[in-house]
């Protein structure tokens, strides 16, 4: 007669995850607009920070790491986004040491969406979208060192393109 014994397996047990995952889908308090956090760590969520106007600002995404950030306001009112999206451009291309590119249509979970890019002498580079969010529209501002990884530009791009309304809180079908 053979007896088997089984011991169990000796090591350390894998370490539960730390704390609670933030949603992958960010909306901000007023359910204006929504968007999509990326999945590397390097970004911070705020909202409600005043920007250098001492408006309210309500969405800031930053990455301390790198300088790059996005800000997103909320509009009311505007018919015409192309317009808007070219009235910005034209305003920032007086600025001194500023060059802007031309207006183009982007892709964006809000549907309509436009915008333009811009450099700021040899340190900055930056983006800029006019989305439709629903009824409302969302203007987002992202902006970056020269130096930046390729990979925080391409995470800002996602954040805009995700950029659209809060999710359910339109029609089925509307877009």
């Amino acid at each position: 007669m053979q007896i088997l014994v089984t011991t169990p397996p000796l090591g350390r047990a894998p370490k539960p995850e730390r704390g609670l995952q933030a949603p992958r889908m960010w909306q901000d308090k007023s359910s204006l607009f929504a968007l999509e956090r990326p999945e590397s760590e390097r970004w911070m969520f705020r909202s409600g920070v005043r920007g250098p106007d001492g408006e309210l600002v309500p969405l800031l995404a930053l990455s301390q790491e790198t300088g790059a950030q996005l800000l997103v306001q909320s509009a009311e009112g505007i018919e015409d986004l192309r317009l808007l999206a070219r009235m910005l451009m034209e305003n920032l291309s007086r600025e001194a040491r500023v060059h802007v590119e031309d207006v183009e249509r982007v892709l964006a979970r809000g549907g309509e969406a436009y915008g333009f890019s811009f450099t700021v002498a040899d340190e900055t580079r930056g983006r800029v979208a006019v989305v439709r969010a629903g009824d409302r529209i969302a203007l987002a501002i992202a902006s970056w060192p020269t130096g930046a990884p390729p990979e925080v530009v391409d995470e800002l791009d996602s954040m805009i393109g995700s950029l659209g309304p809060v999710p359910g809180t339109l029609p089925p079908g509307v877009f």
